[in-house]
């Protein structure tokens, strides 16, 4: 898949961050180690995120309808839409974290909005319905753990992560349609390096798997003139995000 590139390639690039800061830091201590000269990565913080995101979304039928947006060939529960969908994400973030010795621990808490959005031509009745998916944003609330090497910080990161996912079925045909446009709960799991600048700025790049979990919901198919189809819709709806954002941070620095 095209997100499994990205972080692959994220993956090797934090490696050899890693090792490349490692062995600095190493040279650093063994040839002139100098008194209050260690970067201090605690204080409060704000900033700004900006990159690539995936979506993937499923919608599946999870109650048959007496007419609706599959066939009767297809067992109820089973049917359904799949959407994925890479586009330009980006947002804001604040946090606070403290140092002691070399391990940095903190929390954050982001807000990101997306391009993900796709419709697709029902694989059902290809001739009339289409059917269209979105995460219009999401939010983490995560703790982190990280390791500095003076200047360059690495770190992982776990905790909460909602977002706003969209379902829409349209009879083109029929001129009625079935939408849902709710916030989805779930998981957030990730892993960054920072680099400081100067004492308050530091620019990093950053890696999150959001997973918003399952919802069911029950709808009405609503015909172009407001009336109410005889028949509401029930569908479960899932989604993921993987996200690569570059980010520019300001530190209130407690520290250095």
């Amino acid at each position: 898949m095209v997100w499994e590139k990205y972080v692959n390639k994220f993956l090797v690039v934090l490696v050899g961050a890693a090792l490349s800061a490692s062995t600095a830091s190493a040279a650093d201590m063994v040839a002139a180690p100098i008194a209050g000269s260690t970067y201090d990565w605690s204080g409060f913080y704000v900033g700004g995120h900006v990159g690539f995101a995936n979506g993937d979304i499923t919608a599946t039928d999870v109650t048959e309808p007496n007419g609706g947006f599959f066939t009767d060939a297809v067992p109820a529960g089973t049917e359904g839409f799949d959407f994925n969908k890479g586009a330009v994400a980006g947002g804001i973030h604040a946090g606070a974290q403290w140092q002691w010795g070399q391990w940095v621990l903190g929390g954050e808490a982001t807000w990101t909005a997306t391009g993900i959005k796709k419709t697709i031509t029902s694989p059902y009745f290809p001739d009339s319905d289409t059917e269209s998916a979105k995460i219009s944003n999401y939010a983490t609330v995560v703790g982190r753990v990280g390791y500095a090497f003076d200047r360059v910080l690495i770190y992982a990161k776990a905790g909460y992560a909602g977002g706003k996912v969209d379902f829409r079925a349209r009879d083109n045909d029929a001129l009625v349609t079935y939408e849902k446009n709710e916030w989805q709960n779930g998981y957030a799991l990730g892993a960054g390096i920072d680099y400081a600048l100067t004492n308050n700025l530091s620019l990093g790049v950053d890696y999150t798997h959001v997973d918003l979990g399952h919802k069911t919901s029950t709808g009405n198919n609503v015909f172009d003139d407001g009336t109410l189809g005889a028949n509401p819709e029930t569908y479960r709806t899932k989604a993921k995000v993987d996200a690569v954002m570059a980010r520019l941070t300001y530190k209130f620095g407690m520290g250095q």
